[in-house]
């Protein structure tokens, strides 16, 4: 069954640029006006690390399950950390032709043109025997192999991993 993921690079876009300006003005009245122009974010929360207490959190937690959410959680400078629930940029579509990848559109944006496929764990499960998961008495090659895939799916996951470097702690 060739059925394939998907990424829709406008909505990280938009996502990166959002998120870069909740953390460049860090307050609760910068964050609803974000929120009112961004409905893809579900819920926003500020949290003190050093006296352990929330700034301000809007939104509700966990409350858009039905949308597929995807949580990230950020370290930010002056001990502050950032929670935040996005709405999926990540969709999956069955393809059968070629021609067919052309004319998809997110289901977020619905912008044709800036979607990539990414590495798909349906697909290594479902595809053939060599796109499984190791097992025991398998060759070390394909191991490694495994872990490569498994690693690439992991960075993609992140919501402007590189762009978003800047904030992090060291």
């Amino acid at each position: 069954m060739p059925l394939f993921e998907y990424e829709c690079d406008s909505c990280i876009e938009e996502y990166n640029s959002d998120i870069s300006s909740v953390v460049e003005k860090l307050n609760k009245s910068n964050a609803t006006k974000i929120m009112k122009k961004n409905p893809k974010f579900c819920y926003i929360e500020v949290y003190d690390d050093k006296r352990h207490k929330k700034i301000f959190a809007l939104g509700e937690k966990g409350k858009y399950n039905k949308y597929s959410i995807r949580k990230f959680r950020y370290n930010l400078k002056n001990n502050k950390i950032l929670y935040i629930e996005l709405r999926n940029y990540k969709f999956s579509e069955l393809i059968y032709d070629k021609e067919e990848e052309k004319n998809l559109k997110c289901p977020l944006c619905n912008k044709s043109n800036k979607v990539r496929r990414v590495y798909s764990t349906f697909r290594a499960i479902l595809d053939d025997k060599n796109k499984r998961a190791p097992r025991p008495g398998d060759e070390l090659a394909y191991h490694f192999d495994y872990k490569k895939q498994k690693d690439e799916e992991m960075a993609s996951s992140w919501v402007g991993y590189d762009y978003l470097n800047q904030y992090f702690n060291d």
